[in-house]
């Protein structure tokens, strides 16, 4: 299979939008397939690609109705995989939340007061600055999707922007945290408090924000190295 009918079929999987790294998976499973049929059936390339797209026509079709705001124009084999990847990174998330959670709260079985004040803040600091130093520290990468804007590099990119949508939020706790603290510490040894059940439930978002974060800057970080080859054939944005 020569680069002509190599790059006729990555510009066919380029028109079905699909995230790029999804994409050099795909033009994999296609080349594949049209050479299997090729040699198989003893015919002529054009005639073997036309055979796998058929093959792939219900996945790489786009849906009729177009109901998700952000999904527009995206096939059924992608939202699929959205669906799936969407699922597992929210099930780590809740799972290393939750020890992150364990491991912050539960300083009241072994501190007092005050110095639970001191252990949870520096905690909570850290927490919160994870996923902006993560950021920051691999700036070019995270850059890329931007200067590519014209594609979707990987699926983990949707998510890396929401550091930036939580981090004024989540600020303004660390900003209080001496007003939040007591209520904090009430509401652990079992004294609830309106107040106290409040600051629960922001600290603890902050720990499910920041994680979620750290989690999809690795994804996107890992397949953004799959992915730094194929930008010799992608456009950059002017």
């Amino acid at each position: 299979m020569d680069e002509f009918q190599i790059r006729q079929i990555r510009n066919y999987l380029l028109s079905k939008n699909l995230p790029i790294d999804l994409l050099i998976e795909v033009e994999d499973h296609f080349v594949m397939q049209i050479a299997d049929i090729m040699k198989r059936e003893d015919i002529n390339f054009d005639n073997a690609f036309y055979q796998v797209k058929i093959l792939w026509e219900n996945e790489l079709s786009f849906p009729k109705y177009k109901i998700q705001f952000n999904l527009n124009d995206v096939t059924h084999f992608v939202r699929k995989i959205n669906r799936n990847i969407l699922r597992e990174t929210l099930k780590k998330t809740f799972f290393y939340s939750i020890i992150t959670g364990t491991f912050v709260f539960g300083g009241i079985l072994f501190f007092n007061e005050n110095i639970f004040k001191n252990f949870s803040f520096i905690a909570f600091l850290a927490i919160f600055l994870a996923p902006l130093l993560g950021y920051i520290l691999k700036w070019k990468d995270f850059q890329l999707a931007k200067k590519y804007d014209r594609y979707v590099l990987t699926y983990y990119q949707n998510f890396i922007l929401i550091v930036a949508g939580g981090s004024g939020a989540f600020a303004q706790i660390l900003f209080r945290y001496h007003e939040i603290s007591p209520e904090l510490y009430k509401t652990l040894t079992g004294a609830f408090t309106p107040e106290g059940i409040f600051a629960f439930f922001g600290c603890f978002m902050m720990i499910v924000w920041s994680v979620f974060n750290v989690i999809c800057q690795l994804k996107y970080l890992g397949q953004i190295n799959k992915v730094k080859p194929y930008l010799y054939y992608l456009k950059a944005s002017s």
